[in-house]
């Protein structure tokens, strides 16, 4: 069950509780719960591949069931997601869309109860439960605007992306989970030259982070061309 742990004084029907490793499942346990519609909107997410699994898994049930499904993403989390899954949501009857709007992580279950996290670099990581009618209604219209505001997802393009040799090898020893000065040693460079490899890679890969790196090159599979390379990790 949710341990919920209180953090000062909040409003009447508004728990705070810790984002610990098993919130998530608490959250998507929620998800089940649904009578009728569920709105998951998701600006920001967790550094996490297996909430991203458990989403997946629990709206493939919500549909199933025969549940309408609202699922509202920011450009920034479509960057490095991939969509089949999500086109294969839409085709079962998901309504999905893409917006530029500002908005926070959330999930409103028939606009009963609600979810509020934070996503991948809080200071303070948080998630907080909502009951309060009022708050609700507020939650559920600001969905709606910005949903309106949005437009569908589509099918990116077939991209291919070739790397040179130098490239590979420094995927390799971020794969490796190497740190820079064992890389830079392995590859035979000064530590300079690795990081700028790795500034090269990210500008290669259309990314901003290490992570990023290792979420693109797993979908684009460029660390199966890694010979004897070991499976993928978060970098």
């Amino acid at each position: 069950m949710m341990e919920h742990k209180r953090s000062g004084r909040l409003a009447a029907g508004i728990v705070r509780f810790s984002q610990d490793g098993r919130w998530d499942q608490d959250v998507h346990r929620l998800l089940r719960y649904a009578r009728h519609e569920a709105v998951v909107a998701v600006s920001n997410p967790a550094n996490s591949l297996d909430h991203l699994r458990l989403g997946q898994v629990v709206v493939d049930d919500l549909l199933s069931a025969g549940k309408q499904v609202r699922l509202l993403y920011s450009p920034d989390y479509l960057e490095l997601r991939d969509r089949r899954p999500l086109l294969r949501h839409s085709s079962r009857g998901a309504q999905i869309r893409v917006t530029d709007n500002d908005f926070h992580n959330a999930l409103i279950i028939d606009r009963r109860v609600a979810v509020l996290w934070s996503g991948a670099g809080a200071d303070h990581p948080y998630a907080y439960l909502v009951r309060e009618p009022a708050l609700l209604r507020a939650l559920h219209q600001f969905a709606l605007l910005s949903w309106q505001s949005g437009h569908g997802l589509t099918e990116p393009a077939e991209t291919r992306v070739v790397l040179d040799d130098t490239a590979r090898a420094v995927l390799n020893t971020l794969n490796l989970g190497l740190i820079d000065e064992a890389a830079a040693r392995r590859l035979g460079v000064s530590l300079r030259t690795y990081r700028r490899h790795i500034a090269e890679l990210m500008t290669r890969l259309e990314v901003r982070s290490r992570f990023q790196i290792g979420v693109r090159a797993a979908q684009l599979g460029l660390l199966d061309d890694i010979a004897g390379a070991p499976a993928a990790r978060e970098f």
